[in-house]
């Protein structure tokens, strides 16, 4: 997809299953279940899509999905089928070493675990993109290095310690300019570090809002994961952003959706925002 003179695709790292009520949190599951069937182990499937973008001579990866890291328990308890990004990064012509910068919304494992991967035969994790600088906010890393009873199951240290380790970390602090027109906006709400990227070239606008509004399904300004941290403060966020890219007619990104993962805002015959799909050129 074009954006001004920016290019945009969307590639996969696979897909998961999470559970339905830690996706809809206090939203019934009589109500969401109509539009998102769970499985018989109440699981919804989830895409674990990354975002890369052309711009300004730099090829950006925003968030890089599960990885290949994960043992057979966990593969079974969240239905991991991941490890699809280089593959599919190749299919784009890409390879691991063109990656100049990595974006990454927040360091849950199915955000940052594709980042690194194992030596053949060890248990030593290297970084996957040898060439990229790899930015998060800095509450963020915080939180992850330093995890509680609640938390310490998102995080894999093997998934971003290493970027440290090889001097391919860059910690922000909040709102940041990436590159001419390339942001990061600090959200909060999932996480005390959860960030969002925007783009706009030539007067088109794009954002990917991370977990904050992770799939279509979570426009309505109620829907908020079980998992976020500090609900009211995705709450904010939503209303703010959701409120500006509607005015605005922003092209947004869900990294976790399945089917609708692009399009438009728009509002149905009840008067609910929707997204109107983007078809790809």
């Amino acid at each position: 997809m074009r954006l001004g003179s920016a290019e945009l695709t969307i590639v996969s790292d696979g897909v998961m299953r999470m559970d339905g009520g830690s996706m809809y949190g206090a939203v019934p599951k009589v109500i969401w279940s109509r539009r998102d069937p769970p499985d018989r182990k109440n699981r919804v499937t989830v895409g674990l899509n990354c975002f890369l973008i052309r711009h300004r001579g730099k090829t950006v990866l925003v968030d890089a999905g599960a990885g290949t890291k994960h043992d057979r328990q966990a593969r079974s308890i969240y239905g991991l089928r991941a490890g699809k990004l280089v593959a599919n990064l190749r299919q784009q012509g890409v390879q691991p070493q063109d990656i100049d910068l990595v974006v990454l919304t927040h360091l849950h494992f199915d955000h940052v675990g594709g980042c690194t991967r194992y030596h053949r035969g060890t248990s030593k994790a290297a970084p996957v993109f040898p060439r990229a600088t790899h930015v998060v906010q800095r509450a963020d890393w915080d939180e992850a290095n330093n995890s509680n009873e609640r938390t310490r199951l998102a995080y894999h240290a093997d998934d971003f310690v290493p970027l440290q380790d090889s001097q391919q970390l860059e910690l922000l602090d909040g709102d940041t300019e990436l590159l001419p027109g390339l942001w990061v906006r600090h959200t909060g709400g999932h996480t005390a570090g959860h960030q969002m990227l925007y783009l706009e070239s030539d007067g088109e606008k794009l954002a990917s809002f991370g977990d904050v509004v992770p799939t279509a399904e979570h426009l309505p300004l109620t829907y908020i994961t079980a998992i976020d941290l500090y609900p009211m403060d995705t709450l904010a966020a939503k209303r703010r952003w959701l409120t500006q890219a509607e005015e605005e007619n922003w092209l947004l990104v869900f990294g976790h959706g399945v089917g609708s993962v692009a399009g438009r805002l728009t509002r149905n015959e009840r008067g609910r925002l929707v997204l109107a799909a983007e078809e790809s050129e």
